[in-house]
């Protein structure tokens, strides 16, 4: 994988184009999943009925990988739609709507977890959403809250979610902002650097995939 300076064997799906019915076999070959963002949201769903058929398809796949416990890693929406596969409810909150930079504070767990190994208990993050979770699901741990979000990381056995995007940066979110204003609640959207972001990533991968 060409951000992390390593070589891996990625896969990519959009579950608005693709089709999802994987086999057994092929959830046995991998080493980890990635579920990546999206511009839905779940408090939309019922807007947009076809696209949320389209997202439940992977539901089946979901479970089996939870099923076998394969080292999963959910960003935004993919954080939310694990929890939501784990009986949790998903919510459409104002007051934990999030466009901009935040800071998150690790839970001991979270400070003891691998996937924030090297990270400050306190640090900056890029956020995007519109809904959040309610309550976390049963039998998962919470890693990371927020102050005005509270729920920002979770881990469910080797189930990761992070209500953050690891992946984006100041560019990134900036651009971002410009497309999404509806996201932006109260305030004017504030970006400042994230370094430690892409440390989880590559926790992450250090973790599960092996060159």
């Amino acid at each position: 994988m060409k951000y992390l300076g390593r070589r891996a064997n990625l896969i990519s799906k959009n579950v608005f184009l693709d089709d999802f019915n994987f086999s057994d076999s092929f959830s046995q070959r991998i080493s980890a999943v990635i579920l990546g963002g999206s511009n839905f949201s779940f408090s939309e769903r019922g807007k947009y009925p076809s696209l949320w058929g389209k997202i439940k398809k992977i539901t089946p796949f979901l479970k089996k990988i939870i099923k076998k416990n394969v080292s999963t890693l959910g960003i935004c929406f993919g954080h939310q739609y694990l929890a939501y596969v784990l009986r949790a409810k998903i919510i459409k909150d104002e007051s934990q709507q999030e466009i901009g930079t935040f800071k998150v504070s690790l839970t001991k767990k979270g400070r003891a977890d691998d996937l924030f190994r090297g990270i400050p208990s306190k640090f900056f993050v890029q956020e995007a959403h519109k809904d959040s979770i309610k309550k976390l699901p049963q039998k998962t741990i919470l890693l990371a809250e927020g102050k005005r979000c509270k729920i920002q990381a979770f881990r469910y056995k080797n189930i990761y979610g992070v209500q953050f995007h690891p992946e984006l940066n100041i560019k990134d979110m900036r651009l971002r902002s410009s497309f999404y204003p509806g996201y932006i609640v109260g305030e004017t959207a504030r970006f400042k650097p994230t370094p430690f972001c892409r440390k989880v990533f590559e926790n992450f991968f250090d973790t599960n995939i092996k060159n």
